[in-house]
């Protein structure tokens, strides 16, 4: 069994992208506030989630999936922690399938969770079951400064498809990758300033299970 993972705290800013506004304009303003910018290539992933029958995952404010992107699969284990305005704080636990869980994954529908990351789960000895799935066509770009600060930034066209259905939604996601908390709120602020926007669910899991899941739970109130 693969037993290499990486544990981060996540710092990550999300909002509900208006239609009309595309990554173009988004680095536009980027270039105005004294940040470079660099596009990437835009990718296509697929994402499934799991849960317990009783949704204890959804409940306990965390996240399981296995993300494709071309032949590349990635489990990741998320759970919520502190919200400062539109930027959430999260524990992530993250491991690289090796190509004997990839087959087991494709050949047999089921997924291989490292140890030391299912001592984390909460699970009390439920079982685990596909609950949604998500494809996300992602364009992104690096924001960086000459003081050290760097952060990705996504606008996200996402599709769900769970029990009720699918549904489409535009999200912006601004990920820390290096530098201080304060840049990243001084990035989002202006930017959420400017245009307007309003600030997202803190997980495409719980807004997945929020439009298309068989026992949604209502929209948290934005702090």
């Amino acid at each position: 069994m693969n037993t290499n993972f990486n544990e981060k705290t996540e710092f990550e800013a999300k909002f509900v992208c208006p239609d009309g506004l595309d990554l173009a304009a988004l680095l536009a303003r980027i270039d105005t506030l004294g940040f470079h910018a660099h596009k990437e290539e835009p990718c296509f992933q697929r994402d499934v989630y799991f849960d317990t029958p009783q949704y204890t995952l959804l409940h306990f404010g965390a996240a399981l999936r296995i993300r494709q992107r071309n032949e590349t699969y990635v489990g990741a284990y998320k759970v919520s922690g502190k919200q400062q305005g539109a930027i959430f704080e999260r524990r992530e636990f993250e491991w690289k399938l090796s190509d004997d869980e990839t087959k087991v994954w494709n050949e047999e529908k089921r997924i291989i969770i490292p140890p030391t990351i299912l001592y984390e789960l909460p699970l009390k000895e439920q079982p685990l079951r596909k609950v949604l799935a998500v494809e996300t066509h992602r364009y992104t770009a690096r924001v960086n400064s000459t003081d050290g600060f760097e952060a990705e930034l996504s606008l996200d066209e996402v599709a769900f498809r769970g029990h009720k259905g699918q549904k489409h939604l535009r999200e912006i996601e601004i990920e820390l990758l290096q530098g201080r908390l304060e840049q990243l709120k001084q990035v989002t602020e202006r930017l959420q300033n400017h245009f307007n926007l309003q600030t997202a669910v803190d997980s495409k899991y719980k807004q997945g299970m929020i439009l298309v899941g068989k026992y949604g739970i209502p929209p948290q109130p934005v702090v």
